[in-house]
């Protein structure tokens, strides 16, 4: 009965749990873009997180092709939490943008070390359309 009751318990804590995140997330107005396209309100914020590790040298730049439709932010860096004796871990590069005006534009992401003078190592070109 204890055990049934704990289970119980814990499930109820966990879906409120993702409900407080869900309605945070939404009251913030942001959003993660997760394909290739992405749509979202005037005003709103969003984010595009990418696999990064800053140890290598390489990092993401953005380019956006109308600023009038999507204004850059913010970009930061996290470490992924690693042991200490591990060296060269990864992390994920989280880029913030808002929806300043009504269009469609592209977010073109390049990684690559920004002294060399060849092509990017990735790219990934994100298409937003702003109503």
């Amino acid at each position: 009965m204890k055990r049934r009751m704990l289970a119980v318990v814990v499930i109820v804590v966990a879906v409120a749990a993702v409900v407080v995140a869900l309605v945070l997330t939404r009251a913030s107005g942001g959003d993660k873009v997760i394909g290739d396209t992405f749509e979202t309100t005037v005003g709103k914020t969003f984010t595009i997180a990418l696999d990064a590790n800053a140890t290598t040298g390489y990092s993401w730049s953005q380019t956006i092709k109308d600023t009038n439709v999507v204004a850059y932010v913010d970009n930061e860096y996290v470490a992924e939490a690693r042991d200490p004796q591990v060296v060269g871990g990864g992390g994920t590069d989280t880029f913030t943008f808002k929806a300043v005006g009504k269009g469609t534009t592209t977010i073109t992401l390049a990684y690559a070390r920004l002294w060399e003078s060849v092509p990017p190592a990735q790219t990934r070109t994100i298409t937003v359309t702003v109503k």
